[in-house]
Formats: C-alpha cells, sequence, structure tokens
C-alpha cells in the first residue's frame, strides 16, 4: 500500500546545529524544511573516533504524554550526525518532534533529535494521532556509502548492499507489542511512506474491551515501543537507532503504575527507563577511514564480523551511564530492547571495594568483572561459560515481561530454569525489573551470548549505592496481572478450550544461490495468506527451529495479540510467562528446538505478521502473512509463486 499524502509544504532550506550538551553528548537542533535532502552526507563521521567516552548520568530520553484522552503529535524522520560514547556517525533518526494535543517534558525547549526517539506515554481509552514525515534523502541517493564496505555492503536505492528492490528510505511504523487495530490509519505495516511522503497514523488504546466470558478488560499497562517496519529495510533502519518507547499507564489497574512513578510522590519509588540498543560500526572504512554505520551486507555476515566492525550495546544513546540510588530503595527499571540481532542476558555484578574509586565512588580505570570471553578451540565452534558470574548476581526481581504485569515478582537469576529462553532477553523484547541493592557499586552487564557469532559480555551500565538508607518501600508480594490476558487453567471457561493448533517451522538453508530464511520452507509474501485465523479463536501453536549447524536461535515475535508460552523442548517452564516477542530455542544437540505456547486472537480482524526478530532475517524473508477474519476461513493457498515489484 503506497501513500499518497504530498509532502509538507514550503521552499525553505533546512538548518542543522550541532552543539554538546552538559553531559558532554553531541545534540542535533535542525529545522527542518520540504527540501531537505542530503545527498553530501555519506555516513561518515567527521570526529576522531578516538575521543574519550565518559561515565555520564543517565539519560532519560524526551518523553511525550495525552492529555484529556489525546496525544497529537507529528515526527520527522531525517538524515543526522550523532555521537554515542566515542563513535560520530551518520544515521537515520527521528529528529523533529511537534506537539499539537497532549504534554512534553520539554517545557519550552526544542526537541534536539537524538537516539532513541521520544518516549510516547498513552492510557487506556487514549488516542494517539501521529502524523510521520519522511524527509530522508531520496532511495536512490548516497545515503549509505557506495562501495565502501567489506564484502557486498554499500549503496542506498535500488540495490547496492540492502538486496535488489529494496528502499532504504521508504519506511513505515510499528507499536511494537500494542493489542490494537492492524489495518490503516492504524498498525499496518503494510504502508509504504516514501522521502517526501507523510502519513497520519492513528491508534486507539483499548479501554473496557469485552473478553469471552464477559468481562471488561483494558490494554495491559507496561513497556512497548515503536520502530520502523518496512520490510527490506527493517534492520538497517532500527540498526541505527530509529525506535523509541510506548508506555501505556493505568493507575486505576496496574499495580506497578500505584507504586513507582518518574517523580516519585510519597509511597513510591523511582521509575527509569532503559532503552538498550544494539550498534554495529564499522570504524575502518576502506573509503575513507572514517567511522560509519555498518552497511546491510556487514550486518547479515553469517559469522566473525568484518575486519573493522565493532557491536555493542547502548543505554538511550549511551556507553555505560551511571544510575543513583540509596542502599534499600526499590527503584523500577523498564528495560527496552531495541536491538536488532543479539540477545540480552542480564546480571547485577558487585565490583570489589578495593577496585573502587572513592573519589567518584566508580569502578578504577582498567576494572574488568569478566574473566571469560568468546573461546575457541579452532576444531569447532566458539564457547561462552556465563554460569560461574551469573552465580554471582545481587538478588533482582523480574514483574512483568513486554508490557504483561505477573502475578507475583520472580526472583533472579532463577533458580531453576528449563532453558536459557526463560531469562533471557530477545531483540524486541522488554523486562520489567525490581531493583534493591545494598550500599556499593554495581555494573549492570550482557553476560555474552553464543550464537552463529558470538556477542562478547559488556558492561550495560554502572548502578552507584550510596547516602542515607530507603525503607519505605519493598518488594511487593503479589501483583495483579492484566485482565486481558487471563490464564488457560480452567478449560470449561469461555476463551479457554483450544480451537485449532499450528506447527511453523523456522530454517536457514545454504545453496548456490546463497542463505534462504524461511518459515515453511517458504520465504515471506505479501500476496499469499500463510495463516487464516476465526476471530476469537483459541490456538495452540508449536515453533520448530530446525538444526542446522552453525546456525542459533530465532527471536519469535507476532504482531496484535500477545501468546503464553507451555512448553520448551517439551517441558513446562518454571514460570508461566506472556510474551510477544520470545527466543525459538537451539535444542543444544543436533536436533531440532521447540517451543509450544497458547494464545487468543481477539478483538482485531485483519492481515498482519508473524516473524523472526533477527532483523536481517526477516528482511530476507523470515516472515508470515497472517490474517484473522470474522467468518469462516479458506483452504490456505498451495501456490508458492510471489509476485516482485
Amino acid at each position: 500500500m503506497s501513500v499518497q499524502n504530498k509532502p509538507p509544504s514550503g521552499n525553505n532550506r533546512s538548518r542543522v546545529a550541532l552543539k554538546f550538551d552538559r553531559r558532554g553528548f553531541l545534540t542535533v537542533s535542525a529545522t527542518l524544511g520540504a527540501g531537505l535532502f542530503l545527498p553530501e552526507l555519506t555516513g561518515c563521521s567527521s570526529v576522531e573516533d578516538d575521543a574519550p567516552v565518559a561515565n555520564g548520568e543517565l539519560f532519560t530520553p524526551a518523553s511525550v504524554r495525552s492529555r484529556d484522552g489525546v496525544l497529537d503529535i507529528e515526527l520527522t524522520i531525517t538524515e543526522t550526525e550523532v555521537t554515542v560514547g566515542q563513535y560520530t556517525f551518520m544515521t537515520r533518526a527521528y529528529t523533529g518532534l511537534k506537539v499539537h494535543q497532549g504534554t512534553t517534558s520539554l517545557g519550552d525547549t526544542t526537541y534536539t533529535g537524538t537516539i532513541p526517539g521520544p518516549t510516547i506515554e498513552l492510557r487506556p481509552g487514549d488516542r494517539l494521532k501521529l502524523k510521520l514525515i519522511n524527509r530522508l534523502p531520496d532511495d536512490d541517493s548516497a545515503v549509505d556509502p557506495p562501495d565502501c564496505a567489506m564484502g557486498s555492503g554499500g549503496g542506498g536505492g535500488h540495490g547496492g548492499g540492502h538486496g535488489a528492490g529494496t528502499h532504504n528510505n521508504t519506511t513505515n511504523l510499528h507499536t511494537h507489542g500494542l493489542h490494537v487495530d492492524p489495518g490503516p490509519p492504524g498498525d499496518d505495516v503494510f504502508l509504504v511512506i516514501g522521502p517526501g511522503e507523510s502519513y497520519d497514523f492513528v491508534f486507539d488504546i483499548p479501554r473496557d474491551i469485552e473478553m469471552p466470558d464477559g468481562t471488561k478488560a483494558n490494554h495491559p499497562a507496561g513497556t512497548y515501543w515503536y520502530h520502523p517496519h518496512m520490510h527490506g529495510s527493517t534492520a538497517i533502519q532500527v540498526a541505527g537507532g530509529m525506535a523509541g518507547a510506548i508506555i501505556i499507564r493505568d493507575e486505576e489497574r496496574d499495580d506497578l503504575d500505584r507504586l513507582f512513578s518518574t517523580e516519585p510522590g510519597p509511597g513510591q519509588g523511582k521509575e527509569q527507563l532503559l532503552v538498550v540498543g544494539e550498534l554495529m560500526i564499522q570504524t575502518q572504512d576502506p573509503c575513507d577511514g572514517k567511522t560509519r554505520l555498518a552497511t546491510y551486507g556487514e550486518m547479515a555476515h553469517g559469522g566473525p564480523l568484518p575486519p573493522g566492525v565493532d557491536e555493542f550495546f547502548h543505554v538511550n544513546g549511551q556507553l555505560d551511564p551511571v544510575l543513583r540510588m540509596r542502599p534499600g530503595e526499590v527503584q523500577r527499571l523498564r528495560v527496552l530492547h531495541t536491538g536488532f540481532r543479539a540477545p540480552l542476558d542480564i546480571a547485577f555484578i558487585r565490583v570489589p571495594d578495593d577496585q573502587v574509586d572513592p573519589a567518584t565512588s566508580l569502578p578504577k580505570p582498567g576494572y574488568d568483572p569478566f574473566d571469560y570471553a568468546c573461546v575457541s578451540s579452532g576444531e569447532g565452534p566458539p564457547t561462552l561459560d556465563r554460569d560461574e558470574l551469573r552465580a554471582k548476581s545481587a538478588t533482582y526481581y523480574q514483574v512483568a515481561t513486554d508490557g504483561i504485569t505477573y502475578g507475583a515478582p520472580l526472583k533472579m537469576p532463577l533458580a531453576d530454569p528449563v532453558s536459557e529462553v526463560e531469562y533471557v532477553i530477545p531483540p524486541g523484547g522488554r523486562v520489567d525489573m525490581l531493583v534493591q541493592f545494598e550500599a556499593g557499586t554495581y555494573q549492570m552487564v550482557a553476560l555474552g551470548y553464543l550464537d552463529f557469532v558470538c556477542w562478547a559480555p559488556q558492561v550495560l551500565a554502572t548502578v552507584v549505592v550510596s547516602g542515607e538508607p530507603d525503607t519505605s518501600l519493598q518488594i511487593p508480594q503479589v501483583l495483579t496481572p492484566p485482565a486481558l490476558y487471563p490464564p488457560f487453567d480452567d478449560t470449561s471457561k469461555p476463551g479457554n478450550e483450544v480451537t485449532n493448533t499450528r506447527q511453523l517451522e523456522f530454517a536457514v538453508t545454504q545453496d548456490a544461490a546463497g542463505q534462504h530464511f524461511t518459515i515453511d520452507g517458504r520465504t515471506f509474501c505479501e500476496g499469499r495468506v500463510d495463516h487464516c485465523i476465526l476471530l476469537g479463536a483459541v490456538e495452540e501453536w508449536t515453533l520448530i527451529n530446525k538444526f542446522t549447524v552453525g546456525m542459533g536461535v530465532h527471536p519469535f515475535h507476532i504482531h496484535v495479540n500477545s501468546f503464553l508460552v507451555t512448553s520448551i523442548h517439551g517441558k513446562t517452564p518454571a514460570y508461566p510467562i506472556w510474551r510477544d516477542t520470545c527466543l525459538v530455542p537451539m535444542s543444544g544437540t543436533n536436533a531440532d528446538g521447540t517451543l509450544t505456547f497458547l494464545s487468543r486472537f481477539l478483538h482485531f480482524k485483519g492481515p498482519y505478521v508473524l516473524h523472526c526478530h533477527i532483523l536481517e532475517h526477516e528482511d530476507e524473508g523470515m516472515m508470515q502473512l497472517v490474517e484473522v477474519q470474522e467468518t469462516a476461513c479458506p483452504m490456505p493457498p498451495v501456490d508458492d509463486s510471489c509476485e516482485t515489484e
């Protein structure tokens, strides 16, 4: 579906002002005109790559909040220069924000483009009106560096490093995890918004919607996010930082929202948002030696990273920011994983007192919490031993996954997990956690992850716990799960009896033509419905990760409706968790991995998608089309042909 909206009128030239803020981070202030085309920018940095990296205080992204049931905003995308740690590079970002109705954390300050994008805060019953304005350069211009990449990277437009027929600067918007209408003008991922075009989205957040048993439910309060979902270009855009948080608040029904706030009042704890992004940076561009984002060809490299490419996590656009707490204080951390490929395995490791600088309370220069790395014998794949360090983690508590609050806090690290699927946060996933520490300095670490490549361990943030103790709030013992996702324990209750079963097979194969990323042996076809589902159906799905030497997990994501994981490799999970994104695991042997879940397909009909949330896998075709219909579904199609433009 092409967007026919006319581009914004006006012929004023664009002006971009760069300045460093008090934290030492580059901000971008742009006055944007309709003619914002930057063909001279090739993605190469103009700043030295070895600039120092300082531990800055945690930066909180700008936020906008609904007023009187409506949030009406404009969000503009441009190409811009940003700095993360010692890296300065060109990227696509949400650089313009205008609020027509609602409130903003900016006050009278002009929004400055950064990564991540602004946080959108809503409540059940709200309407979000969002005009998305695409002011990226034309798809045929040199947004991505031509002929600068190793291997097959390079080139924007109709090919280069991004696959034939794709368009790096054509985009759209997906509200990841929201239970909203997938049709236009809502969460329609089939929209095509080209450079110079705009689109007026409208999202209605459900309130008091009817459940199968006749009760009413609100949209769950929780942590969600938005990002582009333009098939063929999703990975390159999300990997560059085009992402932002969506927070649904409901103090009326959600215990966590009553207990925690960004500006806590009496009896409340502090809430902090940690948007974890994943960057892949080419620091040795063979074109001119400058720093830039990796191209699609480098990003999709199925093995050790190409020369000069660094891959790492950032938090709210910072490297190793500082969070501060008081001894005994309970804080809520909303951890949102916007990365495009690497799973997150988190622990909180206390820094030994003799390794803490008494003047700053930060770890001494050179201190490294990790005594392991990716190890290869030369005769097989790398190995990675995280268990010993995980056992040293300070206790913390998970209280929600993918926006859905548990019935009780889950003590972490888990004592009896069936699989790492239960504690690893996949790309696209979110975990809300409660932390409460004794005085000292701690490092929030990603323990590394072993897949078809090895992601090294990394410090995500430093937590300094000091000052007078605060015992005003304790970890709650009981929480109220959202009414939209009741359990399946009573099969006689309406909405609990399984009406259909399905089996999906995720596989990566290779032949003379290259690698193929398939579900049920086929790549995505927008004209082919892979799953026709009756509105109101209750289904049990089994996902199979086909064993292939050198391949790894696939984070499964489905739009609109979340699902309850019931089995991992045939075993019941230690704790029942609802998700919208979950790793389809490897078996650990030469057998297939399996994951089984239950889901209700409620309230919304129409087409939407399921896919692997390793986003280059999705771009390469590991995605299927789901259509929910109110009447009887036809037999699934058998024709494998798919027309392409």
